[in-house]
């Protein structure tokens, strides 16, 4: 439904009385003092020197220890790059590993990740590339939750079907009836740090012949991201997708995670919407994301990635 500008729901707040700069309202939402907060980073004095600066920049994102010092060390050897920017992107290239979308389908890819992290949305996105010629879309939820119905409602938009497995043996029936289709295979299985949930995911791999791959937020604890790398790497994951770019500014949990499960990055959801918004991503574009999000308090929220 579209509102005019004139609608209510487009009607300037009631004058308020004023207050010092930068001081947020008694009655404002939760997030304002955080976003005051940003701001005060954002606007913060940044070293001069170019490997005192690479390294607050980190800092800044969560990013910290061996992995903070060899980027910086990478970053800084690069002798005929000028900018910052171009050095970030040299490191990140070097160290970390980026593989692009169109290789990860050319297997089965089945997606797995914590509760609310927005695996079904993730999977739709994928979808949403091709018609239904193209793609095959599989649950692996029997019982027909939360998840699976969402799906079924975004796919149904789509126009596309959704299959569903209810084991490892009807998910590689189901798979080798896709006819050349491209499948991505939804698991809703809990925490990916839980041993009841790797094994589940590692029959399911086994079965369909698929990719696993691990769906992690961008506001993932630090810790907690690294865990849940470690642990999908011990399965046999080796690529990770990142939900929630466009709602966190500070993503060094994506960096540390894929640090840890040598995990290699894929994309991006920089929108909630279930038909668009994935990205690529790179080294060029995420070391641009880390540069804006540190240093410009809003940038990043008018181009996630």
């Amino acid at each position: 439904m579209a509102f005019r500008r004139s609608s209510p729901r487009f009607a300037p707040p009631p004058s308020a009385p004023s207050r010092p700069k930068g001081e947020p309202s008694p009655d404002a939402p939760q997030g304002t003092a955080l976003a005051v907060a940003e701001s005060k980073t954002a606007m913060r004095e940044w070293p001069s020197d170019e490997t005192a600066f690479l390294r607050e920049l980190l800092r800044a994102h969560g990013v910290a220890g061996a992995l903070l010092e060899r980027l910086v060390e990478l970053a800084i050897a690069p002798p005929n790059t000028a900018r910052v920017v171009d050095r970030l992107a040299v490191a990140l290239a070097a160290h970390l590993h980026f593989l692009p979308l169109e290789d990860v389908l050319q297997t089965p890819v089945l997606l797995y990740g914590a509760p609310g992290t927005g695996v079904s949305t993730l999977a739709a996105k994928l979808a949403a590339r091709y018609d239904e010629h193209q793609i095959l879309v599989v649950s692996t939820d029997p019982r027909g939750g939360a998840e699976r119905a969402q799906l079924e409602e975004y796919l149904e938009v789509l126009g596309l079907p959704l299959a569903v497995a209810t084991d490892a043996a009807s998910l590689k029936s189901i798979v080798a009836g896709a006819a050349g289709r491209k499948v991505i295979i939804d698991t809703a299985c809990g925490e990916p740090a839980d041993a009841k949930c790797a094994d589940q995911v590692r029959k399911l791999t086994d079965a369909a012949g698929a990719e696993a791959t691990l769906v992690i937020a961008a506001d993932e604890p630090v810790e907690s991201a690294a865990a849940k790398a470690k642990a999908a790497a011990r399965i046999g994951a080796r690529r990770m997708i990142v939900t929630r770019l466009d709602t966190e500014r500070f993503v060094g949990a994506i960096l540390v995670a894929a640090d840890a499960g040598k995990l290699a990055l894929v994309g991006g959801s920089v929108t909630p919407h279930f038909a668009f918004g994935l990205r690529v991503l790179t080294p060029e574009n995420l070391a641009r994301r880390l540069m804006a999000a540190a240093l410009r308090a809003e940038r990043w929220r008018i181009a996630p990635l």
